[in-house]
């Protein structure tokens, strides 16, 4: 019905392609469809800059602490943004999502500490932010295969957007893991 629609207007003018362009896209919106610009958008990426502009300088934390804040920060959103942009998961398996996203998020924590000790972050720092922060990681892990593997989401688009949100929250908790570390060096 669609293609007839487009045919018939595209005869008359651009504009009606245009135009028929932007009710499509709002038909899917409206049936929930998830793409990847609806995971672009997600609140993940929409506010990555206020973390790294705003909040994190704002901390009372060292300046060793926002610095490596920062660090993971911007790690995680540039991964995830790329991510998104470079894969189809709706044409992927289970596993393959599983794998794809399990891999995404070993390579930026082995990326980010790395950039941290290049940065001049103490070793010891990490080490203690580490040990606080690996119950986060874990939760972030597992709610990872359990989106991957959950029969309430109807495509893989919609388990990735799950799971950009439960990232959305581990990094909200590295806050305060890094505030724990802090912590826990001065007592």
């Amino acid at each position: 019905m669609a293609a007839i629609i487009v045919a018939f207007i595209t005869g008359l003018s651009p504009m009606g392609v245009i135009l028929t362009q932007e009710w499509m896209e709002q038909r899917k919106v409206e049936a929930g469809i998830i793409d990847t610009s609806v995971l672009l958008n997600h609140s993940l990426f929409t506010h990555a800059d206020t973390w790294v502009d705003l909040i994190i300088p704002g901390l009372q934390v060292s300046d060793n602490a926002r610095e490596f804040l920062t660090i993971k920060f911007v790690a995680f959103q540039e991964a995830l943004e790329e991510l998104v942009e470079n894969h189809d998961f709706n044409m992927m398996t289970d596993a393959q999502l599983n794998s794809v996203v399990t891999k995404n998020l070993n390579e930026t924590v082995s990326n980010y500490i790395a950039d941290a000790r290049r940065a001049g972050i103490p070793e010891e720092f990490i080490q203690n932010f580490n040990l606080w922060h690996q119950q986060v990681v874990n939760i972030l892990t597992q709610s990872i295969e359990d989106n991957v593997y959950s029969m309430i989401h109807t495509t893989q688009n919609s388990k990735m957007y799950a799971i950009l949100t439960a990232y959305d929250a581990a990094l909200g908790a590295t806050i305060k893991d890094v505030e724990k570390t802090l912590e826990a060096k001065t007592s």
